[in-house]
């Protein structure tokens, strides 16, 4: 049995495989290099699906002292099989066999690594496994779809790769890709397979810095061709007859997709679904793929729990980078153990879709407490209605729709909003329907429209048009044709994705969202500081609450709570700033067509305070208080002291 030999911390193990014909015994040799930026060692990394822990294989390694075996997974054993060459070594990195599984320091050193190692590497192969369930002809598909377009991955905008292709099928998007039924299957098949399923590897292709490859079985396509095939594919009108082939194409999408600057929330969103062996890697897995600032001075450390694990995410974040968005990822379910309800259970795979662009507690710094005895947080906000009518949208039949991968049929998503719809306007508290058409409008689409971009985003909904379909939808005196049900796909769809997991919710004070399906009549709506969506309290004993996750709730998703309504024309908006290429949140006055970064609430700042020059102040604002010397993006203006100022009512919610 082969025996490690200590590995230095500035080292990784570089896995040589000897040339040998494909039904020969696997022969490799491990070596130790050091990773330095300016002269890496030259390897491939892999990236695969260990498929369990079954050593049931045995590969050879050659060392000085003769010939040792080491057991590997068959998924492993596969792979080096078809990937040595007949003739010629192979350098490879792989977690499995580089890195000492048994030896916790050292996996807590390499897994630190992880980043450097998949970028330094000479190219990412990504194996999915030998051909099978006609996968070479998926290849080709896919292959053949990338070839037509070109992809604008700014604003996502597809285009012709040929003047031959600008009138074709391939082009459009509101048409099905022009595939046959069978290689529709093997495309889903092939996008099935367990390794877009592995948690580990959105790092891995993520920082896949000089490129990566997918092979399956003899049959390769690069990264950025899959990305343009996979991307024209979520795009466009899928065909219903096809089973699974949403489900499959969207968790691709998500992996492709990723952007430059993912935030942490929005990557342990993403990542749900995704399966690994040990629930810390919830977290570890996807350190690497945020800023530095992003990822709270956490280290890989396997000798702590699951639990101690993520409630020291949590603690840290509020406490040491002074942000409470975190809690906007909790969700009030059976199985939290030892977790308590205001830290994010990552074992549990979430239900309710992130909601984008909130920003309801402004700039305002967290006010909270923390007391690792009782392991309460006492976190200060304001209380802004209390629930007294909760629906569940979709039937527990419906929303199994999103895991078995069978596409909604815009009658059957259309039936579900045909019967709240009705439930609404039989609502008391809801006087007059058709006066708060636009809030339960926008509550359904969690107010993601194109207009809220600048440029505006064709991938989501034009506002009028949308709201001209749904008041259509809503009519109980009409019965919308097949036709007119198809013009209104995107919406549905829209609306599908947003109501799964969760409840259409209405306050005392008459203020309309979506809630998690958990909450209930009685429960409250509180917007906290520090904290960038409403979140919904459930009332416990003795003045606690648990927390039962974020809500969308039309008129506090901009601050509304601590500043009031935003005036007059005045609208805020993602805009898109070239030299950075991502998206600021600025305002706009659609009447004078006026930009700034500034809220136009806010007053002058307090005394002892000034806006501070610097290089991005074009995307954001940051504050200097004189006196003390110290510069902060959180507005001063939004402190405790300032709040109280002007008799906002504050409270301090007590959370388990």
């Amino acid at each position: 049995m082969y025996q490690y030999l200590p590995l230095d911390e500035q080292c990784i193990r570089i896995l040589t495989i000897s040339p040998s014909p494909f039904e020969s015994e696997v022969h490799i040799s491990l070596s130790h290099a050091k990773l330095e930026n300016n002269q890496p060692p030259g390897y491939e990394a892999l990236s695969y699906t260990w498929g369990g822990n079954n050593l049931s294989h045995i590969v050879y390694v050659d060392t000085e002292h003769g010939q040792q075996s080491l057991p590997v997974t068959e998924n492993l054993h596969t792979a080096l099989r078809h990937l040595r060459k007949d003739s010629s070594p192979r350098a490879l990195w792989i977690d499995a066999a580089c890195i000492n599984q048994r030896n916790v320091k050292e996996r807590n050193q390499q897994v630190a690594r992880m980043a450097d190692i998949y970028r330094s590497a000479a190219k990412v192969i990504i194996w999915l496994g030998p051909e099978l369930d006609k996968s070479t002809g998926a290849i080709q598909a896919l292959k053949t779809l990338a070839s037509k377009i070109n992809v604008d991955w700014t604003h996502y905008t597809i285009t012709a790769a040929s003047k031959e292709d600008i009138e074709s099928d391939w082009l459009d998007l509101d048409k099905h890709a022009p595939f046959d039924d069978d290689t529709w299957a093997s495309i889903v098949r092939l996008l099935d397979r367990s390794w877009f399923s592995r948690l580990w590897i959105w790092q891995e292709v993520f920082l896949a810095h000089n490129g990566a490859t997918i092979v399956c079985g003899d049959n390769t396509i690069p990264w950025e061709d899959f990305r343009k095939a996979i991307v024209s594919l979520y795009r466009r009108r899928k065909p219903d007859r096809v089973p699974d082939l949403h489900r499959t194409v969207t968790r691709a999408w998500q992996i492709s997709n990723l952007g430059d600057q993912p935030s942490l929330r929005t990557i342990l969103r993403r990542t749900k679904d995704a399966q690994c062996s040990d629930q810390r890697d919830r977290i570890y897995a996807v350190l690497n793929l945020v800023q530095e600032k992003e990822r709270l001075g956490i280290q890989p450390n396997y000798t702590k729990t699951t639990a101690e694990v993520f409630r020291d995410m949590m603690v840290t974040s509020i406490f040491e980078y002074g942000d409470l968005t975190l809690l906007t990822c909790c969700e009030l379910q059976d199985q939290r153990g030892d977790i308590p309800s205001w830290v994010p259970n990552w074992s549990v795979p979430r239900e309710c879709k992130e909601i984008w662009g909130a920003r309801a507690c402004w700039k305002s710094l967290p006010q909270a407490r923390y007391n690792d005895g009782d392991g309460y947080l006492i976190a200060t906000g304001r209380r802004m209605g209390t629930i007294v009518q909760v629906r569940q949208i979709l039937t527990d039949d419906s929303s199994s729709l999103a895991r078995t991968g069978k596409v909604p049929q815009r009658r059957e998503t259309y039936a579900a909003l045909k019967k709240l719809t009705s439930w609404l306007r039989n609502q008391p508290v809801i006087s007059d329907f058709d006066r708060q058409l636009e809030p339960i409008f926008r509550s359904l689409c969690c107010n993601e429209f194109s207009a809220r971009y600048e440029p505006v985003n064709e991938k989501h909904i034009d506002y009028q048009a949308g709201l001209d379909h749904f008041r259509t939808l809503a009519d109980p005196t009409k019965d919308p044709t097949e036709d007119f049900l198809k013009s209104c796909a995107r919406l549905l769809d829209a609306f599908y994705v947003n109501a799964l997991g969760r409840s259409f919710i209405v306050t005392a004070d008459g203020y309309v969202g979506l809630a998690p399906k958990t909450a209930r009549h009685g429960d409250i709506v509180a917007v906290l500081m520090g904290c960038q969506s409403p979140i919904l309290l459930q009332p416990n004993n003795d003045e606690e609450y648990l927390v039962i996750g974020e809500g969308y709730v039309d008129g506090l998703m901009t601050g509304e709570a601590f500043l009031g309504p935003l005036p007059s024309n005045w609208q805020r908006v993602a805009r898109y700033d070239e030299s950075t290429g991502v998206n600021w949140g600025a305002f706009i006055d659609r009447g004078r067509g006026v930009w700034q970064v500034e809220d136009p609430r806010l007053g002058p700042l307090p005394e002892g305070w000034v806006e501070e020059k610097h290089e991005m102040q074009h995307v954001f604002a940051r504050y200097r208080n004189k006196k003390e010397g110290f510069a902060s993006i959180y507005d001063p203006r939004m402190m405790l002291s300032a709040l109280r100022a002007r008799d906002v009512e504050l409270q301090e919610f007590k959370l388990v």
